[in-house]
C-alpha cells in the first residue's frame, strides 16, 4: 500500500520513496519503451497537432510572463520526445534538452539529438550549473511529480537563470477539488491518480504556487490543460468506471482543444488561465521567476 506524506502546502508525496537506482532503471528500461504515461510509440495526426497545440500554448505563456522579450536560450528538463524543444527552437530560442532516456526524442525528433544529454537529471543539472552554463527560460513538463525530491530541484533553478529568467512548470492536477468530489460521489472507486514509482509527488493548482512562494519565486502565469476529468460525472464518459470509454474522451479532448484554439492563442490561453484560477484541468502550468534577493 501507497503511504503518501502531506506537505505544509498541501501536496502529498509517496513515503518512502525508490532510490534513485531504482528509478533510473525504470525510465532508461521501461518508461518510453513500454508506452507509461502519456507516451506512445506512435501518434496520429491529431494528436500530434494536439502536442504542437500545446507547446504553443506554453511558449505564448512564457512570453507573456517575459513580458515579450527575445527568444534567449531554453533548457527543458526531462525534454522526453522533444515537442516544446522543437516549437521553441522554430520561433528562435537557443534549446537543450536534459532526459533520463534518448528513445522518445530519438523516434520523434532525432534532430534535435544533439542538443540533449541523458542521465540523471540532478547530475547533468548540476553538472551545467557548475560549469556556470545560464539560461532565460527552464521548462519542466511532467518531470517535478517524478523525482525524488522535487524542493531540491526547485532551489537549484535560479542558479540557472539569467536575470530576468523563468521557470515553467507543468504538472498533473491531482487531488483537484473535481477528483475529491467525483470520489465522494462514487462515480469513481479508486484515486486512479495515484501512480507510484512514475508519479512520487502530486500537485494541484492551489498547492504549487504556495510550494514555490516558500521557495523564492514569484508566480507570473498560470494555466491549466482541459478539464477531462468533467467526463467523470457522466456515466456515457466515465472513463474510469469504464475503461472502453478513455479513447474516445481522449479524442473529444483533443478535437475540443484544436477547435477553441482557432480564435486564437490569446483567447484560448484566457481560457486555460481560467481554469487555473478554479483549479480544475488535468494538468497545470505555472510561470515563475525568482524573487530578488
Amino acid at each position: 500500500m501507497t503511504d503518501l506524506a502531506i506537505q505544509p502546502e498541501g501536496w502529498r508525496r509517496v513515503t518512502p520513496t525508490p532510490s534513485s537506482e531504482e528509478l533510473k532503471a525504470f525510465y532508461a528500461q521501461e518508461y518510453f519503451q513500454q508506452s507509461h504515461g502519456t507516451y506512445a510509440p506512435a501518434y496520429t495526426d491529431t494528436e500530434l497537432a494536439h502536442r504542437e497545440l500545446l507547446a504553443r500554448q506554453m511558449l505564448a505563456a512564457i512570453a507573456q510572463a517575459r513580458a515579450g522579450a527575445a527568444p534567449g536560450a531554453l533548457l527543458e528538463i526531462g525534454c522526453g520526445e522533444g515537442w516544446l524543444m522543437a516549437a521553441a527552437q522554430a520561433e528562435g530560442y537557443d534549446v537543450h534538452g536534459l532526459d533520463f532516456s534518448r528513445d522518445g526524442l530519438a523516434r520523434f525528433n532525432p534532430q534535435l539529438l544533439d542538443r540533449a544529454e541523458f542521465g540523471d537529471a540532478f547530475e547533468s543539472l548540476d553538472r551545467l550549473i557548475d560549469a556556470g552554463r545560464r539560461v532565460d527560460v527552464c521548462v519542466m513538463e511532467h518531470v517535478l511529480e517524478h523525482v525524488v525530491d522535487a524542493e531540491a530541484l526547485l532551489v537549484r533553478l535560479p542558479r540557472l537563470l539569467n536575470p530576468g529568467g523563468v521557470v515553467a512548470i507543468t504538472v498533473p492536477n491531482d487531488y483537484s477539488p473535481l477528483q475529491l468530489a467525483a470520489r465522494e460521489a462514487g462515480v469513481i472507486d479508486r484515486d486512479f491518480w495515484l501512480a507510484p514509482p512514475q508519479h512520487l509527488n502530486y500537485f494541484n493548482a492551489a498547492n504549487l504556487p504556495p510550494l514555490l512562494d516558500r521557495l523564492g519565486f514569484d508566480l507570473r502565469v498560470g494555466y491549466a490543460t482541459f478539464p477531462i476529468d468533467w467526463y467523470l460525472m457522466h456515466p456515457g464518459s466515465n472513463y474510469i468506471a469504464d475503461p472502453t470509454a478513455g479513447k474516445g474522451a481522449h479524442r473529444a479532448r483533443m478535437a475540443i482543444d484544436l477547435i477553441l484554439a482557432r480564435e486564437g492563442m490569446a483567447a484560448y490561453l484566457n481560457l486555460a488561465k481560467a481554469l487555473f484560477a478554479c483549479n480544475a484541468g488535468r494538468s497545470v502550468t505555472v510561470i515563475a521567476q525568482p524573487r530578488a534577493a
